[in-house]
């Protein structure tokens, strides 16, 4: 092997400065020099999308994508890396889901400024180099900071980035813990921005009403682009790759059906994609709100016609989800739901009736009443709770002015979303859960009706479920009704039988 000399030295000396300006000015070269990988094309999409931002040509962005991306890689730790190595002067916040994975991110990007590799003079200070909380000697700061367990402490930021603040099923299931992320966001995090004010989210979706979800239209669709926040009218950039290609016009340029990094991934997202629902569409798709969840599917929803059906035969019910969050500050409160049931001999149950919709409680009341008056249900099934206990008295007052009375009864919900609606799903499963026909079902309450169908199927992931609330409420009380009759047997051309005749006189 030959020895290098003095010639070959001053090359590769030459090469590795070529190489450090390079990684300066390019993120997606700093992206190469500090890993060694050769970059897959999201991974460069990737890399434009941050080197914009850092341009100045988009200032609020969003990135969607599945796990196992290289998606904190590059955003949560490459890109902060890079900011405070060209801007040692910088205030970078990043904000993840727990405070030890907010320490986790913290050291990598801490060490990535000591490592040989890193382009830059940027230096830690000596007096400042905590795992979540280190600062430069030229005075920058890195503030690491986590949703649960976390504090901003007050500390300014002129870069905000946001790392899956929701994470896993069971936190994106929670309204409170949904919530709490919500209010997070907004009181703790945006309101430390100064200066630059960049925001950066970057998540994998695992529930619509995560923040990204609050900030992006209604009905968002996966789509890559510019849209508009919905509460500020501030523009935001999303940078949407979802693992399977489903539009002409995906951002990596592939064609419908083509998976993102197919020679490692092709196998497993193809093995998602055949399990379908909540799952797929949501953590892979970057679309949650998929055409059916995990529980509830098109094939257990049986139609009938509601002008057709025998009325005389069926024991009317209703359940009723109580809202009251109408009244109070929520930018998105719950909707109050009132369903009307039919149950025949052989316990099927059949919606006959319904309402939904946001109002103070003096309003849902009367068309709880009006529902009551209309189809005069042997009982009618509500929550026990806080709610209750507040608009009980309301209720009882109402009912005896309009002279509407009926046998209340409260059913208690002590386990969550998911078991509450076992019964429900039992039910349904047989074929026994019944929903008119669209082209029957008047057109007072077809919108409530389709969006029980909507909810139905995406439960438990959709942005709302009340009046899936609603219709678990009744399934859980199917052991507290009294079936209506069998269906009488058609007459015959014939007349009556013996055992018509017999049959008659037995029952009376």
């Amino acid at each position: 092997m030959r020895m290098l000399g003095p010639q070959d030295l001053e090359e590769l000396e030459l090469l590795e400065e070529l190489d450090k300006r390079r990684a300066r000015s390019s993120f997606l070269a700093f992206y190469m020099r500090m890993t060694g990988f050769m970059p897959q094309p999201h991974h460069k999409l990737t890399c434009r999308f941050l080197q914009a931002m850092e341009d100045n040509l988009i200032d609020r962005g969003m990135v969607f994508m599945p796990r196992r991306m290289a998606k904190s890689t590059l955003c949560t730790q490459l890109f902060p890396a890079w900011l405070m190595g060209i801007y040692p002067r910088e205030f970078i916040m990043s904000a993840v889901h727990t405070q030890k994975y907010a320490e986790k991110t913290g050291k990598i990007v801490r060490n990535l400024l000591r490592a040989p590799e890193f382009p830059f003079d940027t230096q830690l200070a000596t007096d400042s180099q905590a795992k979540s909380q280190w600062a430069t000697t030229e005075g920058g700061e890195y503030n690491g900071f986590g949703l649960m367990g976390g504090s901003t402490h007050g500390n300014p930021a002129s870069w905000l980035i946001m790392d899956d603040l929701i994470r896993g099923r069971k936190m994106a299931l929670s309204p409170h813990m949904r919530e709490e992320a919500w209010e997070t966001y907004k009181a703790d995090l945006v309101s430390s921005l100064q200066g630059r004010k960049k925001q950066l989210i970057v998540t994998t979706r695992w529930h619509e009403d995560d923040p990204a979800g609050r900030i992006l239209p209604l009905g968002f669709d996966g789509r890559t682009g510019w849209y508009e926040d919905r509460e500020t009218g501030e523009k935001w950039y999303v940078l949407s790759l979802p693992a399977i290609a489903e539009r002409d016009d995906d951002p990596l340029g592939r064609k419908i059906g083509e998976p993102m990094w197919p020679e490692e991934f092709a196998d497993k997202f193809r093995v998602a994609q055949m399990r379908g629902g909540f799952i797929w569409s949501a953590l892979y798709q970057q679309r949650p709100s998929p055409d059916e969840g995990i529980l509830f599917t098109r094939d257990h929803v049986t139609r009938f016609d509601l002008n057709k059906v025998d009325l005389t035969r069926l024991e009317t019910y209703i359940s009723s989800d109580y809202a009251v969050t109408a009244d109070g500050e929520s930018t998105d409160p719950d909707y109050t739901v009132h369903m009307v049931w039919g149950v025949d001999g052989e316990h099927n149950i059949y919606l006959l009736d319904m309402w939904r919709g946001r109002t103070q409680s003096d309003e849902w009341i009367m068309h709880w009443l009006r529902l009551v008056k209309k189809w005069k249900p042997l009982r009618a099934f509500e929550e026990q709770g806080q709610i209750i206990k507040s608009v009980g008295p309301m209720i009882r007052t109402m009912m005896q002015k309009h002279r509407v009375f009926v046998s209340r009864v409260q059913i208690v919900s002590d386990m969550k979303k998911v078991p509450r609606a076992q019964a429900l799903l039992g039910w349904a499963a047989m074929g026994k859960m019944f929903l008119p026909h669209r082209h029957t079902c008047p057109a007072a309450w077809l919108p409530h009706l389709e969006e029980f169908e909507k909810e139905l199927l995406q439960f438990p992931g959709g942005r709302h479920d009340d009046t899936v609330d609603a219709a678990t409420l009744f399934g859980r009380a199917l052991d507290r009704i009294v079936a209506g009759q069998h269906p009488g047997k058609p007459p015959s051309p014939h007349g009556d039988t013996l055992d018509d005749l017999w049959s008659r006189h037995e029952d009376r």
